[in-house]
């Protein structure tokens, strides 16, 4: 009996011990899974968290290499760059005309080209940073210059005397022109025209045509009484002549083109609005502060690049290359 009483003992025992191993290996089980589980959250924080960090290092190297970038280089964009362009409305003209095909040529920048204001009025504009480019048809003055403001000339253009496309006149002579806007011949049947009255319509004194216009052939001799208006912009010109039988004004050829306005050109003395010899011409060109020329640079290389030239060559921009 003693005997078989120790063996139950033993069995008893031995299974008590395979309950506690039990116990214990599931113990040892949810540790194992609550540890592994901890790991897991652990490193996957510090995966997020080192790949912000890259992030960061990533944008502040793009941010550096933009702010260090000299006055001759370009910035490459990462992002696409707009360029607000505003001024002349001879120079505003032809860049409208010519922003499709710089834009193909230059991926990533983008041409906003807001309605003129005259030179002096897109030269402010960049001064006062609301503009990034000045469309000019002059150099700057001496306080603009003063004022950090670059110029760069990318063509010149001819001062054209056009005309309602019904007057039928192709050519005049330099005094017939003087004696148009000076008042003296009153009527197209005094040029070889017909029975119509000359409708005269002229430029402010201190717009580049007028300025080109005495320059060349009038000087100092006032404009005719008969003057009907006074026009402010490139654009009315164009719209006045075309609207009005009879009329005659002075604009710049290549702003005709890139319009598209149905006006007469005349030559003068033979020679042709077109021509590189044309008598009465003027600059084209773009200003910019020195400080921002590495933005501006890509519009500048453009400008002065074989395709850049040819582009406005189409526009009869006089480039140097003719």
């Amino acid at each position: 009996m003693k005997e078989q009483q120790s063996e139950l003992e033993s069995i008893q025992a031995s299974e008590g011990l395979n309950k506690m191993n039990g116990y214990k290996i599931k113990e040892s089980q949810i540790y194992h899974n609550k540890r592994g589980k901890k790991m897991f959250k652990h490193n996957y924080w510090n995966c997020v968290i080192v790949g912000l960090l890259l992030v960061l290092l990533i944008m502040t190297g793009c941010s550096s290499a933009v702010a260090e970038a000299g006055p001759d280089e370009v910035i490459e964009p990462t992002q696409q760059i707009v360029l607000k362009v505003s001024g002349s409305g001879s120079a505003e003209a032809v860049l409208n005309a010519i922003q499709p095909a710089f834009e193909a040529d230059t991926p990533g920048y983008d041409l906003e080209i807001l309605q003129g204001t005259g030179t002096g009025g897109g030269v402010t504009g960049i001064v006062q940073d609301v503009l990034d480019v000045a469309a000019m048809a002059r150099p700057p003055k001496d306080e603009e210059a003063a004022q950090n403001v670059e110029y760069v000339e990318f063509g010149q253009a001819c001062q054209a005397v056009m005309t309602h496309p019904d007057v039928g006149v192709a050519n005049l002579t330099t005094a017939q022109v003087a004696g148009i806007f000076s008042g003296e011949i009153t009527n197209w049947s005094e040029v070889d025209g017909p029975e119509l009255p000359i409708l005269l319509y002229v430029r402010d004194e201190a717009d580049s045509s007028t300025q080109a216009l005495r320059s060349v052939i009038m000087g100092d001799t006032p404009f005719a009484e008969t003057v009907v208006k006074v026009i402010t912009s490139q654009d009315e010109m164009q719209v006045v002549i075309v609207g009005t039988p009879g009329s005659i004004g002075i604009g710049t050829w290549p702003t005709v083109l890139a319009n598209r306005a149905d006006v007469q050109a005349v030559t003068i003395d033979g020679i042709a609005s077109s021509d590189a010899n044309c008598p009465m011409i003027g600059p084209l060109g773009i200003g910019y502060l020195a400080e921002r020329q590495a933005e501006v640079q890509p519009l500048l290389n453009w400008l002065l690049s074989e395709a850049g030239q040819a582009a406005l060559h189409e526009f009869a921009v006089i480039t140097a290359s003719q």
